[in-house]
């Protein structure tokens, strides 16, 4: 039996109907991205959180702009874009795209406007919408559409991409005379990334919007807080996760015979810190020689970072791959020495954990989540060159200290458990359906 409760919109709560603990609850959850079809962390947050959540009986029906295969056996998966072509679109453009004639076959996320060579009807060229954004647009338009006929008792959004469209599905409930709070988790903010005055906008309108906000990390509350305006009594924290698991041993690497490797996993960019890492790499080489240091993945500052690798004289000591597959995710750990994480703003990190859990010793910045629920790790500041380097330099060469730094670390990481974060979550569900909604 379903949780339904219910709200008089021209005041506070009116009445609501007996405790979760008496019946499952539906989450509608907006999220852009699952693995393996997946770019980052936010990915794999979400799937390892609903793992546990349908294991503790909480039903999810979660939307996605494109879904490209199945596999989610423990969760109802929605595919945004369908939706959007069905209830949006003319019959001809819903024709071509099933013939693979339609740019929207593949979703929204890369849009063309080319009409003649798509073969789109001019109709549906005038729907579409040529911001630089439309992305987001035609996955609020695709939520829409499909929340109309979906049962749904709360709607939790994942970072910015998804929260107007869970302002969207809130609005649907409340024609329906339903309350469905809306729950925004924050995973990384715009004040870390710098990437443009839209998105800060979407979020602080989302932010607003929300009946509660959720962050991955106590440094993320404090931005949302700072830098949003937002109350804090608003904000819950739910550290991510990580589920203890088997790690197969890699045949060791040719490169370990003569050479200690530390690497940088994660995207290319600003937030990630990679220009610091360039930095120590310089610093480490030309006191401890037989060091490989490794920079593994892309993004905006790739070219930059190879250009400034060469100036430094780093190369055949600094080497980079623009990516690494989940499944050669582990090789890479165990290749490294030591793993680094410099983020100049890193709301959480669970790049870390998996590295841990690979029996590699971690440097990551004081600027991160996970030096809130890690102690068994070097914590240093972003920007200090020389303590950074000094940590590296003695993890690479104290094989002692090292062992016990990961021996204490595996201990932690073994209890940050993604069925931990989900009971964490299911009292925030459970404060949030009580009907405190602040101002």
């Amino acid at each position: 039996m379903c949780l339904h409760v219910y709200r008089g919109y021209n005041s506070c709560i009116i009445d609501i109907l007996k405790s979760l603990k008496e019946g499952e609850i539906i989450i509608l959850m907006l999220g852009w991205e699952l693995p393996p079809f997946h770019s980052g962390g936010l990915g794999v947050a979400c799937e390892g959180l609903t793992k546990s959540l349908s294991k503790l009986g909480v039903e999810i029906a979660f939307v996605l702009p494109k879904v490209y295969s199945g596999g989610y056996d423990w969760m109802k998966v929605y595919d945004a874009s369908s939706m959007l072509l069905e209830n949006g679109f003319s019959h001809k453009c819903v024709e071509l795209a099933r013939e693979n004639r339609c740019c929207l076959v593949n979703g929204y996320q890369r849009i063309e406007f080319d009409s003649k060579t798509k073969g789109m009807c001019q109709l549906c060229v005038g729907q579409l919408d040529n911001s630089p954004y439309a992305h987001v647009n035609f996955y609020t338009r695709g939520v829409q559409a499909l929340a109309q006929n979906l049962q749904y008792d709360l709607i939790h959004a994942h970072d910015w991409m998804t929260y107007p469209a869970g302002i969207a599905a809130k609005a649907v409930a409340k024609e329906k005379n339903k309350l469905a709070p809306f729950l925004a988790q924050v995973h990384a903010t715009e004040v870390d990334r710098h990437d443009g005055k839209f998105i800060y906008e979407t979020e602080r309108v989302g932010f607003n919007a929300a009946d509660r906000v959720v962050a991955v990390s106590h440094l993320t509350k404090n931005t949302v807080n700072m830098y949003y305006g937002i109350n804090q009594n608003k904000i819950s924290v739910v550290h991510n996760g990580i589920d203890p698991r088997e790690i197969q041993l890699k045949p060791k690497n040719p490169i370990k015979k003569k050479y200690k490797v530390v690497i940088f996993l994660g995207r290319v960019t600003f937030q990630k810190g990679p220009d610091y890492f360039v930095k120590v790499a310089k610093k480490v080489t030309d006191n401890y020689p037989n060091v490989k240091f490794m920079l593994l993945g892309s993004g905006d500052m790739q070219t930059r970072m190879i250009e400034k690798g060469a100036w430094e004289g780093l190369t055949g000591k600094l080497l980079f791959n623009s990516w690494v597959s989940d499944r050669d995710k582990d090789a890479a750990y165990q290749l490294a020495d030591v793993f680094v994480m410099p983020s100049v703003s890193e709301p959480f990190g669970i790049v870390p954990l998996e590295a841990i859990q690979n029996g590699t010793p971690v440097v990551v910045s004081k600027s991160s989540g996970v030096a809130e629920v890690v102690s068994n790790c070097a914590k240093v500041d972003f920007w200090d060159i020389g303590r950074m380097s000094e940590e590296i330099i003695k993890l690479l060469k104290d094989k002692k200290y090292a062992k016990t730094m990961v021996e204490g670390a595996k201990k932690e990481v073994d209890g940050l458990t993604w069925e931990r974060s989900a009971k964490e979550m299911i009292k925030v569900y459970e404060q949030t359906l009580g009907g405190k909604v602040y101002a």
